[in-house]
């Protein structure tokens, strides 16, 4: 953890996790050597772990509020006063060690919910992707999965039964709490008729992942990126026609070079391992 408030600090707290954990694990790209980020004490010093790796680290230390994402710096990572103490060696973290095959969701945590639930879960999906393109920040950093799972299953009618769900503490509820009530109280937008046509299916799953593949991707690996997406109708088409290959992928309407070379290896990723 010191190790990447380190780097956080050494590049004045103006870069999202994709470029940190370049710094990292010693990736000397283009962006690193232009700013002469290769020439930091904290490059490389980092190798012991992978990039799926770091990217769990930096997950678990937004959850613990020693990062935060800055809207106004395009989701740069920012130390919170809870993090100096660490950064200092005053203070001790422990986190868990994802492994590669669970660094994007912990492990035990269920992807599926009944069919009867698919349809709220998808519009509570629906949801904190508005948000988390609004506040320009990962749509976990609103709420994870496993929360949304549970939120269709128990469909919470006051803030007060929203509370017991997992992973809502006071602040989120305050931020987030009405809107998601909004939605399960019914008084939300519907589902676009792409996603609608996959509700029950095995591929509304894999269209809501493709879309928080995009949402974290839309302004590249480090958020400073000129902003991209799919339409729903291209993520629909992917999800029903799985590509294997970025030649398949790329026939699909609407993914030109510049959408493959941006989400093209992470799409191929999520069809993979479906």
């Amino acid at each position: 953890v010191r190790k990447a408030l380190s780097a956080i600090l050494r590049t004045g707290e103006w870069f999202g996790a994709g470029h940190l954990i370049d710094i990292l694990t010693g990736n000397p790209t283009p962006k690193v050597r232009e700013r002469g980020h290769d020439q930091l004490p904290t490059f490389a010093v980092g190798r012991d772990l992978s990039k799926p790796a770091w990217g769990a680290v930096f997950r678990q230390m937004m959850g613990q509020d020693l990062v935060r994402p800055d809207p106004e710096r395009h989701g740069a990572l920012r130390m919170t006063e809870a993090a100096r103490p660490i950064l200092r060696g005053e203070a001790q973290v422990t986190l868990r060690r994802d492994t590669v095959s669970s660094a994007a969701e912990p492990t035990g945590v269920r992807t599926q919910v009944t069919d009867e639930d698919a349809g709220l879960l998808s519009l509570l999906k629906a949801r904190r992707r508005a948000l988390a393109e609004a506040q320009n920040v990962p749509a976990y950093v609103v709420f994870p999965d496993r929360t949304l799972i549970e939120m269709a299953e128990r469909k919470p009618q006051t803030l007060d039964a929203m509370a017991g769900i997992t992973g809502i503490g006071a602040k989120k509820l305050e931020s987030y709490g009405a809107a998601f009530l909004e939605v399960i109280a019914g008084a939300s937008e519907t589902l676009h008729p792409a996603r609608m046509r996959l509700v029950g299916k095995p591929e509304g799953a894999v269209f809501d992942r493709l879309a928080e593949v995009q949402l974290a991707l839309s302004r590249g690996e480090d958020g400073t990126g000129k902003y991209l997406s799919c339409s729903h109708s291209t993520l629909r088409q992917i999800a029903e026609r799985r590509p294997s290959t970025l030649a398949e992928l790329q026939a699909i309407q609407g993914m030109g070079e510049m959408k493959i070379d941006r989400f093209g290896a992470a799409f191929l990723a999520v069809l993979q391992g479906d």
